[in-house]
């Protein structure tokens, strides 16, 4: 008699945890450009940099979703349709709004419209927030997926779009902006990544504390298959080695551009560990 092995269906693959990363960037980066500009405007610096990254992310992100829904000349019923009963139809009109309202903020403060572009940055900050929460929420109402059911991974995606976002216009300015400015900005950053450790530890000890699904997806993330991609390259490599840089009193624009990648690779590799991991381990 032949033995079979079961293989888990993934429905999310890599471009999907992708456009949620892009998708939680873009979202991450509006944020910081609206606070920057009328709320903290020691960063106003980097406001405009900021601005241009969301649209950019966000355009990137969607060009991946409509690739992987098939069909990419059909696909496109998707943006203009709505289903109420759909997660996923809502988190793409949550794109779409949010999109429009990035790309005239973008446009204004490039022409130095700086005040025009404050009511679309006020409109689009409740999208980008939803932007950045509902991929997380699309995860948690899939049934059977043990890594997805909990209420802290749409928290972890909405403050993993606030580092990476930051991390991107770190990246940019970085040799166009004061070093003071960038360090002060860099160790924002790093107390998002802390407390983005905090939420992941948190999520760590609910699974292993658990059923024995929990548990087998816990040592799963320690030393099983996606044991280097968790501890190798999202906790030590885009989290704690990116913490020592900027976390130090006096930081380069090179160690703050290094850190910056790094922020971006991990974040990045938690989006893929949760999306894909989550299909993969039961």
């Amino acid at each position: 008699m032949p033995d079979y092995v079961a293989v888990p269906h993934i429905a999310y693959n890599w471009m999907i945890a992708l456009y949620f990363f892009l998708g939680g960037l873009g979202a991450g980066a509006f944020l910081l450009s609206v606070t920057a500009n009328y709320w903290n405007q020691q960063f106003k610096p980097i406001a405009k940099t900021a601005s241009f990254v969301a649209p950019v992310a966000i355009a990137i992100g969607l060009f991946f979703l409509w690739i992987d829904l098939g069909r990419p000349f059909n696909a496109w019923r998707l943006f203009l349709s709505f289903n109420p009963a759909s997660a996923l139809s809502w988190g793409v009109w949550f794109l779409n709004i949010f999109f429009a309202f990035s790309v005239i903020y973008a446009g204004l403060l490039a022409i130095g419209r700086g005040s025009q572009a404050k009511l679309a940055g006020y409109i689009g900050v409740p999208f980008a927030i939803l932007v950045g929460t509902y991929t997380g929420i699309l995860l948690a109402q899939a049934p059977g997926r043990i890594m997805w059911h909990s209420a802290i991974i749409p928290v972890l995606f909405l403050n993993g779009g606030l580092i990476s976002g930051a991390a991107a216009t770190l990246l940019l300015s970085a040799g166009r902006q004061s070093r003071a400015l960038l360090s002060k900005l860099g160790k924002v950053v790093g107390l998002l990544v802390l407390l983005e450790l905090g939420l992941i530890v948190i999520e760590f000890l609910v699974l292993i504390n658990g059923e024995v699904e929990g548990v087998t997806a816990a040592k799963a993330l320690l030393t099983g298959e996606f044991g280097f991609l968790f501890l190798g390259v999202e906790i030590l490599l885009g989290a704690v080695i990116p913490l020592l840089i900027l976390l130090r009193r006096e930081v380069s624009s090179a160690a703050i551009s290094i850190a910056s990648v790094l922020i971006l690779i991990g974040i990045l590799t938690m989006r893929y560990v949760i999306v894909v991991g989550g299909q993969v381990i039961n």
